[in-house]
């Protein structure tokens, strides 16, 4: 049986350069380190696989744009950092030229692969912050300012709501049926924006927002707007 495993494992990982491992290997001390934290086992593995496919594929001229990189540059910046050096990493002992969506790519490896974090499935985070954001935008005209503090509490807000939805957690504020309706009146935008981030969580998790996760996105919308 451990034959065969081998077997099978030298097959998966055969396209993979040695050299590549090395590399993967310091970038995983160098975000152990920044971040105090352990990385699971299968880090390794799966971003040297990762890598070895996006070398191949700047070789070959073919472009894997990431469409979050935005999203993951704001809401998980310190990880950004690390995949920025991870990639200079890489084109410095590859010899070979890779694009920025790459350290974002390496951002996500290593924020799926924190171990003890309850965070939930980075993918659904970063639907759910773009498609709230998508919102703002559109009809507030409220866009992306990554130096401003109000935003990038807001974004980290979301972060937490994306946690309680994913996971069931439920809070309970007390002072909702005072609020809410007060909250509504400072913009009449409120209840329409409010409508349609209930719509898209709905349409896209199947998951009811309450009122009290309404007033806390209502708090920040009104901040953020001045």
């Amino acid at each position: 049986i451990r034959d065969r495993f081998l077997q099978k494992y030298e097959q998966i990982y055969s396209h993979i350069e040695s050299g590549i491992f090395p590399i993967v290997e310091q970038i995983q001390k160098y975000a152990q380190k920044e971040l105090e934290c352990v990385l699971s086992p299968q880090f390794v593995f799966a971003l040297a696989d990762h890598i070895a496919f996006a070398v191949e594929r700047q070789k070959n001229k073919e472009l894997m744009p990431n469409l979050m990189l935005q999203e993951i540059k704001l809401l998980y910046n310190r990880e950004y950092r690390i995949g920025e050096y991870g990639r200079r990493l890489v084109e410095k002992e590859m010899q070979i030229k890779l694009p920025d969506d790459e350290a974002g790519y390496i951002a996500l490896h290593i924020v799926n692969s924190r171990t003890g974090d309850t965070s939930v499935d980075v993918n659904n985070v970063l639907v759910l912050t773009n498609g709230i954001l998508k919102i703002l935008e559109a009809d507030m005209g409220i866009g992306c300012r990554e130096d401003d503090f109000e935003y990038n509490r807001f974004l980290a807000h979301l972060k937490f709501l994306a946690r309680r939805i994913f996971t069931g957690e439920q809070i309970r504020l007390g002072i909702i049926e005072d609020l809410y309706p007060r909250l509504l009146e400072r913009d009449p935008r409120l209840v329409q924006v409010l409508g349609k981030i209930k719509k898209f969580i709905f349409e896209t998790f199947d998951y009811e927002l309450s009122d009290e996760e309404a007033v806390y996105l209502a708090i920040h919308i009104l901040r953020l707007k001045g």
